[in-house]
């Protein structure tokens, strides 16, 4: 599970200069799939401008470069293991469809995100959450939502509560409460917390809460619950 970092600002603006974030560039597909080591393109560009919108750490020197090095190879990993494609490392065309899906829209943000000084913005599609302060993205994590029938609601809330050591009930009166640390609570009882079973399993076809923002990064919530004051705005939406 990778750790949370804040978007690499430069390569946003270079991507949105070369028109790498432009709905109409990614309609065909590239002619030189699938991508794979040691390959240098514009099209690597293009897969490492979203992949780093999407919060994945990757070595500078491969991005200055457009270069399919390592750390590039461990993301898209990451990315085929977080959306249910055969972990290959390389970008197939299906894999190019999902980040086309889910990362093309390289800097933008719905407009609630961009109205208060910070906001803890939670994309459902691209299954991350930024905090975004003073209009940028200082943090992204990864997250997971409710299951079926149990779903995490969409719409415009604000943090009432927030417990660093809140526990649940879900497991009945009878078991140990569940530990949902560094809750910040914005929906009756639903919160944003530290998960220890998504930490522990990752994504899995099926998996999810019972209607929580979970996060697997301990060192990335605890951060966020100190910045996040009482009263502070949580967009929850599709992208």
């Amino acid at each position: 599970m990778r750790a949370s970092r804040a978007v690499g600002a430069v390569a946003i603006a270079v991507a949105l200069a070369l028109g790498v974030a432009s709905p109409a560039m990614a309609k065909d597909l590239p002619a030189d799939l699938p991508l794979r080591y040691h390959d240098k393109s514009q099209t690597v560009a293009k897969v490492q401008y979203r992949l780093d919108w999407l919060g994945y750490d990757m070595r500078h020197k491969e991005l200055d470069n457009d270069f399919y090095g390592r750390s590039t190879i461990a993301a898209v990993k990451d990315f085929q293991r977080k959306f249910f494609l055969p972990i290959t490392g390389k970008v197939n065309k299906d894999t190019w469809k999902k980040l086309d899906d889910v990362g093309d829209n390289v800097g933008d943000l719905p407009k609630a995100c961009l109205t208060e000084r910070q906001v803890i913005c939670i994309d459902k599609t691209a299954k991350v959450l930024r905090y975004v302060l003073k209009k940028k993205v200082v943090q992204t994590l990864d997250v997971r939502f409710g299951v079926p029938g149990l779903d995490t609601p969409t719409g415009d809330f604000r943090v009432y509560y927030k417990d660093r050591y809140a526990t649940s009930g879900i497991n009945g009166p009878d078991q140990p409460r569940a530990p949902m640390p560094y809750a910040l609570f914005f929906n009756g009882d639903i919160a944003v917390h530290y998960s220890p079973t998504f930490a522990a399993s990752g994504y899995y076809p099926g998996g999810g809460s019972h209607g929580c923002v979970n996060v697997a990064d301990l060192q990335g919530v605890s951060w966020l619950f100190d910045q996040i004051p009482v009263g502070t705005r949580v967009y929850v939406y599709w992208g």
